[in-house]
């Protein structure tokens, strides 16, 4: 059974391209002006923003396909750009944490744990996402074999991928 979790195609992906072009529009005046300070901060600028189109166009997806999990990342969520796999020998178990954050709402995260730790789903904290993060995980828990953690709740930081 192949589990997949992707980030492209999602509202939010989708309002990011929208905050990017009203950025692009937005720093139009930079271009406009004569001094060298408008050319140095719309060169700055633009270059910002080429930077984040990048990023937005290549979004991550994690998965298992059976026999190990893998995080792809793939040109505007279509053409995979690159891949990097992870045998389910190097993890012990999955853990649903939770991460308090200081303005907004939390965060909850599902962590493949073991010799590495890779972080599988992030989501922000409400009671949809945290039944959808449960659902996954235990759906990740049967299709891979790895023991389902308790609920760590108290996390401090955000876990890193492996």
């Amino acid at each position: 059974m192949a589990i997949v979790h992707r980030a492209a195609f999602r509202v939010g992906w989708w309002a990011a391209l929208a905050v990017i072009a009203l950025l692009a529009w937005f720093g139009r005046p930079l271009l406009s002006g004569a001094s060298f300070e408008h050319g140095f901060f719309g060169l700055f600028w633009y270059s910002m923003l080429a930077l984040a189109t990048v990023l937005w166009a290549l979004p991550s997806e994690q998965g298992w396909d059976g026999s190990r999990f893998y995080r792809r990342w793939r040109l505007l969520g279509v053409v995979t750009v690159f891949e990097r796999s992870y045998p389910a020998s190097e993890f012990t178990g999955i853990a649903l944490e939770q991460e308090s954050a200081a303005v907004g709402r939390d965060h909850v995260w599902l962590v493949l744990m073991g010799t590495t730790r890779l972080v599988f789903a992030h989501w922000r904290a409400s009671a949809a996402s945290v039944a959808e993060a449960q659902a996954l995980a235990q759906a990740l828990s049967c299709a891979s074999g790895l023991v389902l953690a308790a609920a760590d709740t108290a996390t401090q930081g955000e876990p890193h991928a492996g």
